[in-house]
């Protein structure tokens, strides 16, 4: 298995995955938000702003008219408290993906899921929108178990917490949460977990799905760097 050196990157290094997603999550999340102020303020009908402003980044049965919806609908969060719930998996797993050597991969993961995730959605089809952190999110709690399932988390607590324990948890919740979902957003995040899975399995045989992004940002890196 290729993985960086297993020492995770500082609070506010520039290579830190982790606080990247959360980063973007949170700036999406503010800005729609700003947005939507001014839709009040101006006394304009908020269902304007969710057809003209919120609803093209979100992934949609007519998605053909906002192609780069397959992008952006996993950072586009419609709620305080599911942005939070996201961004809480996301880090305590991520992190753990991070003390393992492995941060260079959270952001390919999260891509990737996203992706055959809105891809699995397109082809069942639904009445309503896919949106959120969540297929990506199931994508890196699912890697992570793959990864080191039996790493301890809070280890300084009675011996910590088994990391397959918490996925599991994780899993049990989010199938809680997702009963009322139509079933082309259950099967789409089924299959961005199954993903992160299969990241990982091919990591670990020498395959690194990602390592055109590491190039890529290599490149821009010393690109943007100031000559002498």
């Amino acid at each position: 298995m290729q993985t960086e050196q297993d020492q995770k990157p500082l609070l506010g290094a520039d290579n830190n995955s982790l606080v990247a997603l959360l980063a973007i999550n949170l700036v999406g999340y503010v800005i729609l938000g700003l947005i939507k102020v001014v839709y009040y303020l101006e006394s304009l009908p908020l269902e304007q702003f969710y057809a003209q402003i919120f609803q093209p980044f979100t992934l949609q049965a007519n998605w053909i008219s906002h192609p780069w919806s397959l992008l952006t609908y996993n950072w586009v969060h419609d709620g305080f408290w599911i942005l939070f719930a996201n961004m809480i998996w996301l880090s305590a797993f991520s992190y753990t993906l991070q003390t393992k050597g492995a941060n260079k991969h959270i952001f390919p993961i999260y891509f990737y899921s996203g992706i055959v995730g809105a891809i699995a959605f397109i082809i069942i089809g639904a009445n309503q929108p896919l949106m959120g952190a969540g297929v990506s999110v199931t994508a890196l709690v699912m890697a992570t178990m793959a990864l080191v399932p039996n790493h301890k988390l809070l280890s300084n607590m009675a011996g910590g917490i088994p990391l397959w324990l918490v996925g599991l948890a994780y899993i049990l919740l989010q199938g809680y949460a997702m009963l009322d979902e139509p079933i082309a957003v259950d099967i789409a995040t089924l299959v961005g977990g199954l993903t992160g899975v299969i990241y990982i399995l091919l990591l670990k045989k020498g395959t690194d799905l990602g390592k055109w992004m590491h190039q890529l940002l290599h490149l821009l890196n010393n690109s943007l760097a100031p000559k002498n």
